[in-house]
């Protein structure tokens, strides 16, 4: 049986840990935020050391170029004592976010006439109207 390598169990237990770091995504995410939604870019932070786990040498490279940048922006961010910043290439060091799927529901006929019925029913007009333009929203989806 051939041994794992141990970059994989690294990895992993990278990912794990860059997940739980929201602030710096946060406080990065105009310098970097593309990379970061794409999944091709994971920071986290030891200590004083910003690490940044990039996909390819392309990223990392420029990610090198933005290491003042990225520490300014830390600090502007009020995330103090970031002194230096660490590159380390992995060909995945997280799952990219999902898109987020539109789905278009429609409501059945019969659900846009009980809405119009009860509409015409309830004496409140704020309530009334909001019940017309739910029904009316539904019909033009068609």
């Amino acid at each position: 049986m051939m041994p794992r390598p141990a970059n994989r169990f690294v990895a992993a237990n990278l990912s794990v840990h860059c997940s739980r770091d929201l602030e710096l995504e946060r406080a990065l995410a105009p310098v970097v935020g593309e990379e970061l939604r794409r999944g091709r870019l994971a920071l986290t932070r030891q200590g004083e050391t910003l690490i940044a786990v990039c996909t390819d040498r392309a990223l990392a490279t420029e990610i090198r170029f933005q290491q003042r940048e990225l520490l300014k922006t830390l600090a502007a961010a009020g995330i103090d004592g970031t002194t230096e910043v660490r590159i380390r290439l992995d060909s995945t060091p997280r799952a990219p976010q999902p898109e987020p799927v539109a789905v278009q529901r429609e409501i059945p006929e019969a659900a846009r006439s009980l809405l119009r019925q009860t509409a015409r029913s309830v004496s409140d007009p704020a309530l009334s109207g909001a019940l017309e333009r739910l029904a009316a929203l539904s019909s033009r989806g068609r």
